[in-house]
């Protein structure tokens, strides 16, 4: 069997795991790391044959961490996916052609194409992330725990590009009313994060390059992004996605995609950083803010910091 182990996170993905199991079936060990779900993604995991398992869910990053950590992984490699991902064909062949190579033990991860889809439409433009590293020699990557959302492997030593793609196509975000309320979440993470971040109390790990490779060269953007203007860095996002970076190329779905969460959300983050910014909040009272936020599923700011304060008193 090929020398990779493919570990999926997941939460109540009832509606999304059958497809990407699907699409790695018979092809490699598989595990499913779970975070509790109360539907039937258990059941579906287990009818494809992989092994389940369960930690309870901070972040995205430190869930992968776990992973690495706590699963019996016998393989070289291990390719990393969410539940709403489906693996094409011509990727699981530049993988195996990747593995083969006499040149493959010179590299401790690799990037894949990532495409996404929203409201069934793919995303293909917009300057959206275009390489995604989802492959890690065991051993030699971890997550980057100062994300607070998103996450990004570090990885020691060398990166190979693979020229083939994975599909991120969530079903759940085909009801709006989720996939609003999961940027709600996201918006206030993203605004304590960023306040974290111009204080100097969370730094990124690993290397920040504008001219490295595309994590080093995101981090080092982000920081950038930092020192725009509240209000209006959403608008200068958006101009650069939709027209600039040719977004309006991918129709209705596209314009939705880009308005939506390279505007309003973006606008949301800044109205929550504005509302942040009102409390007043000291160093450490802002770290302790961030620790609690990841307890909860929701983006109310004033209900968390009221929970923070009623328990203090």
């Amino acid at each position: 069997m090929i020398n990779i182990t493919t570990i999926i996170l997941s939460y109540n993905e009832e509606k999304n795991i059958a497809r990407c199991l699907e699409s790695i079936k018979d092809w490699c060990p598989v595990f499913v790391v779970d975070s509790f779900s109360t539907d039937a993604t258990k059941e579906v995991s287990h009818s494809y044959g992989a092994k389940f398992f369960e930690n309870t869910y901070k972040n995205h990053s430190s869930q992968w961490n776990w992973a690495l950590n706590n699963t019996p992984i016998e393989t070289d490699w291990v390719l990393c996916l969410d539940s709403d991902f489906i693996v094409t064909e011509a990727l699981k062949k530049e993988i195996e052609s990747f593995l083969d190579d006499k040149d493959e033990k010179q590299y401790n991860g690799f990037y894949v194409i990532h495409e996404y889809c929203f409201w069934r439409a793919h995303i293909r433009y917009g300057g959206v992330k275009k390489f995604w590293l989802r492959g890690v020699r065991k051993g030699k990557g971890t997550a980057d725990i100062s994300d607070l959302v998103d996450f990004r492997f570090n990885v020691d030593g060398d990166i190979k590009y693979i020229h083939a793609k994975v599909i991120e196509d969530n079903e759940k975000d085909n009801d709006l009313t989720f996939w609003i309320n999961k940027q709600d979440v996201f918006s206030l993470r993203l605004a304590v994060e960023e306040e974290l971040r111009r204080r100097k109390l969370l730094n990124w790990e690993g290397n920040i390059s504008f001219f490295g490779n595309t994590d080093e060269k995101f981090k080092y953007l982000r920081d950038i992004w930092l020192k725009f203007p509240l209000f209006v860095r959403p608008f200068i996002l958006f101009f650069y996605r939709y027209f600039l970076s040719l977004g309006f190329l991918d129709g209705i779905g596209g314009f939705l995609y880009h308005f939506l969460q390279g505007l309003w959300l973006r606008m949301i983050v800044d109205m929550k950083i504005w509302e942040l910014r009102t409390y007043r909040l000291s160093d450490s009272q802002l770290v302790a803010l961030s620790q609690e936020m990841l307890r909860h599923k929701h983006g109310s700011l004033g209900k968390i910091i009221g929970e923070k304060y009623a328990e203090s008193n």
